[in-house]
Parts: structure tokens; sequence; C-alpha cells
């Protein structure tokens, strides 16, 4: 055991019996400063042969244990130690004019009274005492001069109380700057302790968040892949229903129950994202007018089941193309619908989008059951509803209205509402846009699809899971009805199956055991034939971590698409790719 350690359990064991006010801080020194000064005083009122001397040093000690007392039951410790300063001032002005003024050994005691409150206030306290000492130092000097002090002979009786005092002040001078100087070193250590305290937890911390978007991650991840089995054999399903309304309506149900679920999932990613500060907007010119009735118009099945008026009043000045990330408008403006229709038994709500020029004005008003006055301030908060029976009542994850927010703040916009309980309520968003030229035109999906209908393309399907690789071979096999299609389950089989035999185009999954689609990818775009190495890949994936993308992007992809997917979209961008390349 080092001595620090030592000397450190050794006050630890003595601040153990100190008085609970004087345990913290510097308090433990002031008290045993104290208890050492009280029986000094004492003793100097026996040996002193000063007149008045035993009086006063003793109601000098008796006045500091009344201030300790203070202290314990209360008193501010700075109020304290300036008051038993002045007292000691005071003492030893009168000890110094009675015994020699500029000449006597008591004024030694005088210079050290700034070193208590320099050492336990501030700085500040201390260099105010030093200026209080060396005026009464000024003025017991001049007094000297002028012989206002009292003519004093020191005798042989003053030898011992003299030596007491230059020993004295001499052994103070160097026990109070070792205390602090002690004081420093337990600050210090306290100091570093907390701060590798702090520092564990900031890494404690960063861990939790990182397993908290990998856990995320995950979750989404494979929630997305049974959602892409689950949407893509409903499209495919619907496609071939033909006149059989009761079924369907059936599969209509079924996709719009996985369309609720999808929204969900997206919420909680999206969150998560815009958290780590992941969520990125994607401008892209698009028909405005459409977008919104777009967005309208999937509320539709579930309006016909309800007794409420929904309807759309778009302003005719509206420009017909505009610039923004039409994704996320639809988002912000489905999660609107959705909350206004949730919470609307019967009324109305509308949809009104109308051109301020500047930037578009877009608003959803219900008449509902509204918000509560108290609840409103925090409605934008993640998890938050009006009250705690509404998720009971009406379900939701409270998180639409917060990623809302977040995509309408990205898109360089800001958003509001305005609500009466029991009245209604009316959502509106503005955002800065502005009329921008046509595009050109691009092939449809419908046309692009027939184009090469019955030519032979060569698929290698790449995917861990045997559903999602069925829903791949049924889509191509639908659109491409002579092409060959061959799956495997990992990057490894994908890497060995295109060095034996040539393909036109391999749907590359990201997650995969043995091989994940980034290796394989990476692996592929190395090889040494060119017939390998140049082969068309399309990455197929439910990971929507942009990280991850980014990283699938950058070891040669063509092109990518997230699940769950559009079968009319995935054989538009196959047969896109296939006939740019050939």
């Amino acid at each position: 055991m080092n001595r620090n350690t030592g000397l450190e359990q050794w006050a630890s064991r003595i601040v153990s019996w100190v008085p609970v006010a004087f345990q913290q801080g510097k308090m433990p020194y002031v008290f045993f400063f104290a208890l050492v000064l009280m029986p000094v005083l004492l003793m100097f009122a026996v040996i002193s042969p000063y007149p008045y001397a035993s009086v006063i040093f003793s109601l000098f000690a008796v006045f500091l244990l009344l201030l300790l007392v203070l202290v314990d039951r209360g008193m501010s410790l700075n109020r304290a130690i300036h008051m038993g300063t002045a007292l000691g001032a005071i003492v030893l002005l009168y000890s110094a004019w009675v015994s020699g003024g500029i000449h006597s050994p008591r004024l030694s005691w005088l210079l050290l009274l700034p070193l208590t409150p320099f050492y336990v206030i501030n700085r500040r306290a201390g260099i105010f005492w030093l200026a209080v000492v060396m005026a009464l130092q000024l003025f017991i000097a001049v007094a000297s001069h002028l012989a206002w002090v009292p003519v004093f002979e020191i005798g042989d009786e003053h030898v011992l109380s003299s030596f007491m005092v230059y020993t004295l002040a001499t052994c103070v001078l160097i026990v109070v700057p070792l205390m602090y100087d002690h004081m420093y070193r337990q600050a210090l250590d306290a100091s570093r302790s907390h701060q590798r305290e702090l520092e564990e937890r900031r890494e404690e911390l960063e861990h939790t968040s990182q397993m908290r978007e990998h856990f995320i991650a995950t979750v989404s991840h494979e929630l997305r892949t049974p959602m892409n089995a689950i949407l893509g054999f409903n499209a495919l399903l619907l496609a071939r229903l033909g006149d059989k309304p009761e079924a369907r309506k059936v599969l209509n149900h079924t996709r719009q129950s996985a369309d609720h679920l999808m929204t969900v999932i997206n919420d909680i990613l999206d969150y998560s994202q815009s958290q780590a500060g992941h969520l990125v907007i994607q401008p892209e010119t698009f028909e405005l007018r459409k977008t919104v009735e777009h967005a309208f118009e999937l509320f539709f099945p579930r309006v016909k089941s309800m007794d409420l008026a929904y309807r759309i009043e778009l302003d005719e000045k509206l420009p017909q193309w505009v610039h923004t990330d039409r994704h996320r408008l639809m988002q912000v403006l489905v999660n609107l619908l959705g909350n206004a229709l949730k919470f609307t038994h019967q009324g109305q709500v509308v949809l009104r989008v109308e051109w301020q020029n500047p930037g578009v004005m877009f608003a959803v008003q219900d008449t509902g059951i509204g918000i509560a006055k108290d609840r409103q301030a925090e409605i934008f908060n993640r998890f938050s509803q009006a009250n705690g029976d509404i998720q009971a009542l009406y379900g939701g994850n409270g998180l639409g209205l917060a990623i809302s927010r977040t995509l309408v703040q990205l898109l360089g916009g800001d958003i509001g509402f305005a609500s009466e309980p029991g009245q209604g309520s009316r959502f509106w968003f503005h955002l800065p846009l502005t009329a921008c030229p046509e595009p050109q035109q691009k092939p449809s999906a419908a046309r692009m699809a027939v184009q090469t209908a019955q030519l032979p393309w060569r698929f290698l399907i790449v995917d861990d899971h045997p559903v999602n690789r069925l829903l791949a071979r049924q889509v191509l096999q639908n659109a491409w009805p002579q092409s060959q299609i061959v799956e495997v389950s990992d990057g490894q089989q994908a890497v060995d199956t295109l060095c034996q035999q040539p393909f036109d185009l391999v749907l590359m999954d990201m997650v995969m055991p043995v091989m994940d689609g980034i290796v394989a990818t990476r692996t592929i775009r190395a090889q040494g034939s060119a017939a390998v190495r140049d082969v068309l890949i399309l990455g197929l994936t439910a990971n929507v971590n942009p990280v991850d993308l980014d990283a699938f992007r950058q070891e040669g992809l063509d092109d990518v698409m997230l699940k769950p997917f559009e079968p009319d979209l995935l054989c538009a961008k196959v047969e896109h790719w296939l006939l740019e390349r050939n």
C-alpha cells in the first residue's frame, strides 16, 4: 500500500466521526483547524503575560466553538469564516497594541489571517483580508511612530509566549498549505474518477445506441422479408383473379392490413434513422396533383365502410411539376390522413392543397375527437398521443407525427396544427415548392414489360429465403415465360454458379449466410472472366440501412430495389437493364 493511500484511509477514518455537516468538501479541514486552534488559544490564555490576555483568548476560543455549532445548524461556512477572521483581526490588533505595537511578535499572527479565507473560500476573499491586514499593519506602524501605542518593556516572562507565537505561526504556515494540497489532490482524484465514470458511461451509451440501431435494422429486415412475400403474392393473386369480386375484396383487405403494417415498420425505422442522422432526402421532379390524389385515394377502401364525407380540394393555381422527395411527401400526407380518419367517426375529413406563391400549403381538417389542451404542446413528440386511452381505443405507435415533423423540416418546410377538443383538428404543413419544367418522359413499365417477353433470358436468383426465391421466380416467369431461372441460397453458391454457366442478370440479396451479397458482388466484379465480371447485378434486399446500401452499391451493383417490391416495378427495372446492356 502506498503512502497516499494510507493517508487517505487514515483521513477517512477520522472524518467518519466528524459531525455530518462537516463531512463534505472542505468542511472536515475547517472543523479540525478550529478544533486545533481552540486549545492553542486556551494555552495562550494561560501562559500569556499580557493584561486581559486570559479573558480575550478564552472568549475567542468560545466564539470559535459557537461558530462551529452555528455552522452545524445551517449557517453558511463562508459567513462563519468571515466572522471568525474579523474577530481574530480585532483580537490581534488589541494584542499588538498592548505589547509593543509594530515591534510586537503578535503581528506575525496577523499575517496568517488571510490564509483561511484564501484556501477555504476563494482567492477574492483571501485578497480582501490581505488588504485588511496590510491596512492594520500600516495603522500600527503609524501609531507606533506617533507614540500612540503604550510604552512596553519586554522581560523574561515574555520569552515563552513569544517562542510559542513564532513556533505556532511557522507550523500554521506549513500545515495550512499541506491541508490545501491534500484537499486539492482529493478533489483532483475525485474529478478524475468522475471523468472515468463519465467516459465509461459515454462508451456504454454509444454501445447501447449502436446495439439499438443494429436491433432496429435487424428487426426491420426480418419484418420486411415476410412482408415481401405477403405483398408480392398478394399482387400476383390480384392480377390473376379476373372477375371474382368476393375474392378480390378479401385480397384488398389483406393488402390494406399489410400496407398498415408496413407503415408501422417504416415509421419505426425512419425515426431510428432520423435520430442517428441517417435519414436523407432524395428529390425528384413529379406531378404534384397526381401525387396528392394518389395519397388521398389510398384510403378509399377504408372510407367505404365509414359514414364519413371524405373529399379533396386542390387549388387550380397549383404548379403541375415540382421538385422534392415524392416518397417523403406521400409519407407525411398518408400519416396525416390516416390520423384524421382514425380519430373521426362522423362528419368529414378534407384534404386541401393551396398555392401560396411562394410555396404550397397542405392541410388535413377533420371533425373528430380533437386534442386536449394540456396535451397539445407535446403532440409532435415521439410515442406521444393525446391521452393514455388513445392507443387502447384507436391503436397506433405514437411515431407518425414525430416522423412527419422531421420529414417536413428535412424538406425545408414547417408544420403545425390547431385543435378543439370534441370539434376536430386541422393539421397543416407548408413546403417551399415552385413550378418546375416537365422532365423527359420515360417509357412506361407496362410498355417495357412486353418488349422482350418471348426472349429466353437467363436469371440467377440469390436469396437465403425460399419463399422470396419462389416469389421472384414467379414474377420473372410471368413476365418472361421462356426464361431460364436458377436459384441459390447464398453468395458463395452464386459465385460458383456464375463461373459454371452464363447469366444475363442476377437478383442479389444482401443479408445471407456463408457469404453475403456485398462480398459476393465484390467477388464477382473481381473475376478474371469478362462474362462473369460484367454480368448485370440487381440488388434486391430488405436491409434499408443507408450505410449498408451505399456499401452494397459501391461494390458494383447496377441497381438496387428494396423489399417488399412491386412486381411490375421489378419487371420494369429488369427490362430496362436488359435492354440497355443488350
